[in-house]
């Protein structure tokens, strides 16, 4: 039975890796007699190259083991291997399957349609009925630039969506609050200036999905989280915190501190015990820099329909209603909408572009919110039921199923694959229309994503394309950090049009402790794939 790390440890290795970390950890078979890393080769005898070798039988790796594939799609060609028929933890390599899965069952060109409905008709400006806006799972509900057909994330730092565990996070592009204001112009337009009846959000497209990563409603507005950006004084004195989107569903209580100019900012966020909506925000900022910090919304609904009635006032209509928290019970029966009285509705960005973000960036919460849209394509609300739809396709694409294990959306242990089973999904993929809307989403060696500062220096920048996956895990009593599994997947570019497949991976590494750990291992073995590469390429 293994001990698990504490919160403040699980919250850092949940997405200090957002390249697709996650907290996650499972004992794997470390059993295998395979050969050492240096004396692996093909069939066909091509010997390792020399700096993956080199990394390989580095110290943090004497006890680990390698599973690597790396075949010519054209030929059949197999290029390197080891491992390559037995299980690996997939972690968020999982992400490959899902995203695909959606891509080809729903459409990467599809757009979710969020509608509006008054629940009688208005008359003389006045809506005596409630005004419902009903959840579509629409990932930004107008922001990250959706107007323009985009699901942007930050490129020039850490999206805000990793803020509670990662210095650097900026806030995400785009107005998270546009679509809700679009929306609200429209409900204007209609002729309502007035409501009498409640504000209500239908959240029923599906039950709220509990993962580790923590909760997946259908409704999303500035991904469910307040963003708190604390601006530092002179040490010791008072930093100021500015709360966006500006709302007036929370105030915030700030105990913050400017530390010294070359100290770490230490953000404590959390809600009142007596009054949910008082945020508290504690500790310590470094002086001449702004920090983020976030704090996750747990009753998204209530968050949502907040914002949309601030949105509904600042287009000039009146809401009486005083109620803090959404009222489902009050919701219309499902299916009872009528087209005469929908009033306003919003298209998403293509499934595609928020799909990109899923890939380079590893979001587990968009991750399992695609799961979520496979459910309710199947019929049902519950969204582990979209797995069976991602088992279907890899049964098409020629996986056994004893080769590959799946538990969510995002790769939580034991989630696993064989090194040919996820080629196999790329031979696949690769035959689909959609391919390469998959392929432009992923990250990319040096310049995109969760690689975007792996081998910026490297002959290979720019020509490993690949998504990430971490299954780690802390000793408790000497804080070392064991990774399960560093994998890595997708294609090398060797030039002339030319592209090989590959899986990599390391499980049973060790390292003295997590913040080191954590960037070495992704480092190194980004840096095998960038060694294959290279050796490919002449």
């Amino acid at each position: 039975m293994r001990t698990r790390p504490g919160p403040g440890v699980r919250t850092v290795l949940a997405a200090v890796l957002a390249a697709g970390l996650l907290l996650v950890a499972a004992c794997s078979d470390d059993s295998d007699t395979s050969p050492a890393p240096g004396s692996a080769s093909t069939p066909a005898g091509r010997d390792l190259p020399a700096d993956a070798v080199a990394i390989m039988d580095s110290e943090p790796y004497l006890a680990a083991q390698w599973p690597y594939l790396v075949i010519d799609p054209e030929s059949g060609e197999v290029v390197y291997t080891n491992l390559a028929d037995q299980l690996m933890l997939l972690a968020s390599q999982t992400k490959h399957f899902v995203v695909g899965s959606v891509y080809n069952d729903l459409g990467a060109d599809t757009m979710l349609t969020t509608p509006v409905y008054a629940t009688a008709a208005p008359s003389g400006g006045t809506l005596d009925g409630d005004l419902v806006l009903v959840a579509s799972g629409d990932l930004a509900l107008g922001g990250r630039n959706a107007a323009d057909g985009e699901f942007d994330f930050a490129t020039e730092g850490i999206d805000h969506v990793y803020a509670d565990a990662l210095p650097g996070a900026v806030l995400a592009p785009g107005d998270p609050l546009a679509g809700l204001d679009d929306i609200a112009a429209q409900v204007a337009d209609s002729g309502v200036s007035h409501i009498d009846g409640d504000v209500l959000i239908d959240p029923r497209l599906w039950e709220t999905y509990s993962t580790v990563e923590g909760l997946v409603p259908p409704i999303f507005v500035n991904d469910n989280l307040v963003d708190l950006q604390v601006t530092p004084g002179e040490p010791g004195q008072p930093a100021t915190i500015e709360m966006l989107p500006v709302n007036s569903f929370f105030t915030i209580d700030s105990q913050v501190i400017t530390g010294a100019a070359d100290s770490d900012a230490d953000l404590q966020v959390e809600a009142d015990e007596a009054d949910p909506r008082i945020i508290h925000v504690t500790g310590s900022a470094p002086a001449g820099t702004t920090s983020l910090t976030i704090y996750r919304v747990p009753d998204a609904s209530s968050w949502a329909r907040a914002l949309f009635i601030d949105a509904l006032q600042r287009a000039g209509i009146t809401v009486t209603s005083t109620a803090e928290a959404n009222d489902e019970t009050s919701l219309p029966a499902e299916g009872s909408y009528e087209d005469d009285l929908k009033v306003a509705s919003l298209e998403s960005a293509p499934l595609g572009e928020a799909g990109a973000m899923i890939l380079a960036t590893s979001y587990n919460t968009g991750a399992n919110s695609f799961l979520c849209q496979l459910a309710v394509e199947a019929g049902t609300d519950q969204c582990s039921e979209g797995l069976p739809a991602v088992r279907t396709l890899a049964a098409e694409a020629g996986i056994s199923s004893s080769d590959l294990v799946l538990v969510d959306g995002q790769g939580g242990d034991p989630a696993s694959a064989t090194p040919e089973a996820v080629i196999k999904w790329f031979e696949w993929v690769n035959t689909q229309p959609w391919a390469s809307t998959f392929w432009a989403g992923q990250p990319v060696l040096g310049e995109r994503g969760s690689l975007s500062g792996v081998g910026v220096d490297s002959l290979a920048k720019g020509k490993v394309v690949a998504k990430t996956g971490t299954s780690a895990d802390v000793e408790p009593d000497t804080g070392r950090l064991i990774i399960s599994m560093q994998g890595l997947s997708g294609y090398l570019d060797t030039g002339d049009g030319k592209q090989f497949l590959f899986v990599v991976g390391v499980s049973g590494a060790v390292f003295p402790d997590l913040p080191r750990g954590v960037f070495q291992v992704g480092d190194d073995v980004g840096m095998v794939a960038a060694a294959f590469q290279q050796a490919l390429a002449t």
